[in-house]
């Protein structure tokens, strides 16, 4: 009988494509809902709950038995797991029926009440990836206020990104969404920011210095720069500015197209950015790398302690 354990980094492998995408969708599709009240436009609200019921149906198929989901209610005083299925299940009733309620007769003097109920539930929501990541700690990438900060961040910017596309009329003539265009690009750099700072407050540690090398010269490179760093905020940001600071030359359709451009790259781009930081997740070694002798990034060393 034998006992292993190991004395490099190990990156996180419980989590990947699909809670990334569950992330996504969770934190945008509330995003949406937020930006659907601010703008009194209807569409953006549907779009915003389907994200978030996708985002429940991904997670739920990949986790297996979904009818046994109820138990994940059973720790909330102590599970981010447990905080997360209450928040998102408030936030998929109620705006439901706010929605309905435009429709339904019965529900339309609650639609204020059902509206400002799912308004409240869908703060916690758009916080709700970072602050499970934030509460694993054997993992010190994720640790700290930045992975919830910058997780949000990216929500707003992406909903506010879609915002400014499906908003209808929102050429120089329109001047009730002119606020639209300029939220969206700060929105964008907010996001910038604050991934930055993610990177820079990270606690100094083995985990954390294979965690930095993996995105910022390994395998994860490419989608953390490249992916989340170029097609999802600067392209989209330059688009956004684009499109508001010359719509009067550009005209209606042009500017459109660029919207409906800005839109995907940025919904890309979010999906890179919370991926890398998901597959950068180092746990530290039980025994640390020796003074003065670079960590290894691949090889991986083992003590064997053997009982009876």
């Amino acid at each position: 009988m034998g006992t292993q354990y190991s004395t490099d980094v190990r990156f996180n492998h419980n989590m990947g494509l699909l809670e990334t995408l569950s992330f996504q969708g969770e934190g945008v599709g509330a995003a949406l809902y937020v930006a659907a009240i601010v703008t009194g436009y209807l569409p953006i609200a549907v779009l915003g709950i389907a994200f978030v019921l996708g985002a429940v149906v991904v997670l739920r198929a990949h986790l297996g038995q979904p009818t046994r989901g109820w138990r994940a209610l059973s720790r909330l005083r102590t599970a981010w797991v447990s905080r997360g299925t209450l928040v998102i299940s408030g936030f998929v009733g109620f705006s439901m029926l706010a929605v309905a309620a435009v429709y339904i007769g019965f529900l339309r003097p609650f639609q204020t009440l059902l509206a400002t109920a799912a308004l409240v539930f869908a703060v916690p929501v758009i916080v709700y990836a970072g602050m499970l990541l934030r509460s694993m700690r054997a993992i010190r990438l994720w640790r700290g206020l930045s992975v919830p900060l910058s997780f949000s961040a990216h929500s707003a910017a992406t909903a506010l990104a879609f915002a400014c596309l499906l908003v209808p009329r929102l050429a120089a003539e329109s001047t009730s969404m002119q606020w639209l265009r300029p939220s969206a690009i700060g929105a964008l750099a907010i996001a910038a920011v604050m991934s930055v700072v993610h990177l820079l407050l990270i606690e100094p540690s083995a985990g954390t210095q294979a965690s930095l090398r993996r995105l910022l010269q390994g395998d994860l490179r490419g989608k953390f720069i490249g992916g989340a760093g170029m097609i999802g905020l600067l392209i989209p940001l330059i688009g956004l500015m684009g499109s508001w600071l010359l719509s009067a030359g550009l005209g209606t359709e042009m500017t459109r197209a660029m919207l409906a451009v800005v839109a995907l790259l940025r919904l890309y781009g979010d999906f890179a950015y919370r991926y890398s930081i998901v597959l950068a997740g180092a746990y530290e070694p039980i025994f640390p790398a020796q003074p003065n002798r670079p960590f290894p990034d691949h090889q991986r060393s083992e003590v064997v302690i053997r009982g009876a």
